[in-house]
């Protein structure tokens, strides 16, 4: 069944055909992974539900009576209408990455005719391992696009501005965090409320509110005197930072920077 509500960081994943491999190796994914058998099962979900990545195996049959007369000549006729009505721009995954599934039986003159929207492609079979790891590999890439969006909106879409922005947050931020373990170290409270304030002022600023809300926290409960839970809260802004800047060599690829 289609997703009735998307999570906050939830990347769910449209899988199609029959992909033999071991499932419990990725129980982990289990919610956020949709499997489609056929055509019309596809073109369901792809109404539904905005998903970060589809796996599209291109053995999938359809029937032919859905096909334009103008692609029934093609290898693959089925195709190029899926790929269009992914694409369209009215839908909810016009902008969706779609890998291709082949197979080692078909030779290279089939292969060029799949349709050019495709942003990568395996051959099966595959395995578990694999999958995870393509499926890590796009979410991360993915994370780093939204970083870019919501830095782009802030600067209307001036790149060098977004470029500058983010080159400073990754040479403050992990700095920061530093000095702030330091001074809570050395129960130097005001310093680090101080150091924090300061962060807390850049990520807002910036509007990346995943890292804003836990420098707000550790913020609040230095003002308040709140030691108990000053631990706490430094670790998950130490980890919030870490899950930005992790991140760096993507959206500075994808900015031209590297």
């Amino acid at each position: 069944m289609p997703l009735k509500t998307k999570q906050p960081g939830q990347f769910v994943v449209l899988m199609t055909g029959v992909i033999d491999i071991n499932r419990s190796s990725l129980e982990h994914r289990r919610q956020n992974i949709i499997v489609a058998h056929n055509h019309t099962d596809i073109l369901k979900f792809i109404a539904t539900t905005k998903f970060d990545l589809i796996l599209l195996d291109l053995t999938v049959i359809c029937s032919l009576a859905s096909v334009p007369d103008r692609l029934r000549h093609s290898r693959h006729p089925w195709q190029s209408k899926l790929i269009a009505r992914i694409k369209d721009p009215a839908g909810i995954n016009n902008k969706t990455p779609i890998i291709a599934i082949s197979h080692p039986t078909e030779d290279a003159q089939r292969k060029a005719q799949y349709p050019m929207e495709f942003d990568d492609s395996l051959t099966s079979p595959i395995t578990a391992e694999q999958l995870n790891t393509v499926i890590d590999l796009w979410q991360t890439k993915a994370l780093a696009l939204n970083y870019i969006q919501i830095i782009q909106l802030k600067t209307k879409n001036n790149h060098q501005l977004t470029l500058t922005l983010f080159e400073k947050l990754f040479e403050e931020l992990p700095l920061q965090i530093i000095d702030i373990k330091d001074a809570l170290e050395n129960k130097q409270y005001d310093l680090a409320q101080a150091i924090t304030h300061k962060l807390n002022g850049s990520v807002s600023f910036c509007g990346l509110t995943d890292i804003q809300q836990p420098a707000n926290a550790l913020e609040s409960c230095l003002l308040k005197n709140d030691y108990a839970a000053i631990d706490q809260q430094f670790l998950m802004l130490q980890q919030h930072t870490l899950n930005f800047t992790c991140h760096q060599e993507s959206i500075l690829t994808n900015l031209g920077k590297c």
